[in-house]
């Protein structure tokens, strides 16, 4: 889970040929089966598609509900609820951002719509940038809020590997009791393995992150653009919805030259 952050990064990762979006692609929601995972997946509106990519321990619809049917009047929003997180099971497996970004890319393969544009929030967002890395021919451009680039160096993770059981334990039962009273309801609502399951997936996700990442991501980013959005935190896209979608929408829709 990443810190809060006021920043949003909009970048020009790859300058891939215009969209070549399916036309027929309906209004759907769906499990998509891939890499050995049954992900939930989205689908709404009419145009050059536009991925969507939710934060730690939340999912598309609790996370993008006031971009949704904002870009739907134009473009085709396809939103994806990573393992685990929202409608998606989780299994056996430890959850890493390599993971779930090639998960994004064989689901991009398999609805047959790349190149397409990327908005990710926080973990999202990390999970986007090696997406762009590692697949940069499925993307076009790349909208980053919250990120974080060296989360395995902060003095917690750190920490944690000397912690007993029962230290994490109790660390986590204070993490959760942190976070927006909104979580634990919605994945109790809508998750196929039940509320018992909640501390579970908390202790394969949470990390930390610093405003100052963002900069140095820009930096590093020859094409970027850095927004930063007035009287914010980490949930820009909740909490200033208009300012953030019109920021998007001049974004995305600027030429690629």
């Amino acid at each position: 889970m990443n810190d809060f952050t006021a920043a949003i990064l909009a970048t020009v990762v790859a300058l891939a040929p215009a969209a070549a979006y399916a036309e027929d692609l309906k209004a759907s929601q769906r499990y998509v089966e891939v890499r050995g995972a049954k992900l939930y997946t989205q689908i709404y509106g009419r145009g050059p598609p536009i991925v969507f990519l939710h934060g730690g321990m939340a999912f598309f619809d609790n996370s993008f509900a006031k971009q949704r049917d904002y870009f739907a009047t134009y473009r085709t929003v396809i939103g994806i609820d990573q393992r685990g997180y929202g409608h998606s099971p989780d299994g056996p497996w430890s959850l890493s951002y390599q993971m779930m970004a090639d998960d994004t890319a064989a689901i991009i393969e398999r609805l047959g719509i790349g190149p397409v544009d990327i908005v990710g929030h926080s973990d999202g967002a990390d999970l986007a940038l090696i997406l762009a890395r590692d697949h940069p021919q499925m993307v076009r451009r790349l909208v980053i809020s919250g990120a974080n680039i060296r989360a395995d160096l902060s003095p917690e993770t750190k920490q944690r590997a000397q912690w007993s059981p029962q230290q994490l334990t109790e660390h986590l039962r204070a993490v959760a009791n942190g976070l927006p009273p909104w979580f634990f309801p919605d994945y109790s609502r809508v998750s196929p393995d039940g509320p018992e399951h909640w501390m579970t997936l908390l202790a394969k996700t949470y990390d930390l992150t610093s405003i100052e990442e963002s900069a140095e991501i820009f930096r590093d980013l020859p094409n970027g653009q850095l927004f930063i959005v007035p009287a914010s935190n980490h949930g820009t896209f909740n909490k200033r919805p208009e300012l953030v979608n019109l920021a998007m929408r001049e974004f995305l829709n600027q030429p690629d030259n």
